[in-house]
């Protein structure tokens, strides 16, 4: 492992803790992860960091000479991310920071209304919510890195700190321009004589279309491979070809009828959007009343 690849502020926090309680089973507990999980935890900051850094004893644990070393330097980034941190919130006086991390389909399409309406509710009057977007970092990554606060993805992941709650879906859907010549309902193969227009694979959409496809992408005809949603969108508005597209990308051209949806037989994506956050973060103050408001309402409206 490339050192340093986990040394990150929740790593360190979280070994902190086991310094202080001199236990893996009780900082566990308190964190809502499993004994096996904080352990692979402690195991990948000892990769990262080059060095054993706890020993077990019949007391517990404790801290090696070079665990000493990195829970003194720890305290100290800790206490100067946590100053910034708060230098950086008084920037917005006495208001609530809530950071919202996703991917840049939900980012465009779903969250500016769903923040919208919260912050419409009376109880985040004095809410200031960050909406960004991950291009490099899981989303999951940032939260526990401690750069967002919740996030919205497509798919859980092995983060056994992070709880995961379903709280809408979107499905894919075969986009065409209103005047492209192409019959209401195609095949499998007929869909193969026509153009493609496809995302790239960074949207994690191509694997999961082709297994549901039940083809390879060289299977069919690919016009041209695009960058980011809006791209393939005007690239389908131009009548380049057809392009399989998050329905809540093209809610709106679908209902002025800019855009019309191609049925393929046997064919329906429909994938689960998830509310995610840090277990231990079900308890904070600051967060508490944003993340009970998203469960009860157990719905994610797109725009």
């Amino acid at each position: 492992m490339e050192r340093g690849a986990y040394m990150d502020i929740k790593s360190l926090h979280t070994f902190l803790k086991v310094a202080d309680e001199k236990s893996i089973s009780r900082v566990a507990g308190q964190l809502f992860i499993s004994q096996p999980a904080l352990s692979l935890q402690i195991r990948k900051l000892e990769e990262s960091f080059g060095h054993k850094l706890l020993i077990r004893t019949n007391k517990g644990v404790q801290l090696t000479e070079a665990g000493q070393i990195l829970e003194a330097h720890a305290r100290s980034i800790l206490t100067i991310y946590n100053q910034a941190f708060e230098e950086a919130n008084k920037l917005f006086g006495d208001r609530h920071v809530i950071r919202i991390d996703s991917n840049i389909t939900l980012a465009t399409y779903a969250l500016p209304c769903a923040v919208y309406e919260a912050q419409a509710q009376a109880q985040f009057k004095d809410y200031y919510f960050d909406l960004s977007f991950s291009t490099v970092n899981p989303v999951e990554k940032n939260i526990i890195n401690g750069m967002s606060d919740v996030g919205y993805v497509h798919k859980k992941s092995e983060y056994h700190d992070i709880r995961y709650v379903k709280i809408g879906s979107d499905r894919l859907i075969l986009a065409a321009s209103k005047e492209f010549s192409v019959p209401e309902r195609l095949t499998l193969e007929e869909l193969k004589r026509y153009k493609l227009i496809q995302l790239n694979d960074k949207f994690n959409e191509r694997k999961p279309l082709m297994e549901s496809l039940h083809c390879d992408i060289s299977d069919f005809n690919i016009a041209i491979s695009l960058d980011s949603t809006e791209s393939a969108k005007t690239a389908v508005f131009k009548g380049f070809g057809l392009s399989f597209l998050p329905a809540s990308s093209v809610k709106k051209e679908l209902s002025t009828g800019l855009l019309k949806e191609v049925t393929i037989e046997d064919f329906a994506e429909e994938y689960p959007v998830y509310l995610c956050y840090l277990k231990e973060n079900e308890s904070n103050p600051r967060l508490k009343p944003f993340l009970d408001y998203l469960k009860d309402r157990k719905t994610l409206d797109f725009c």
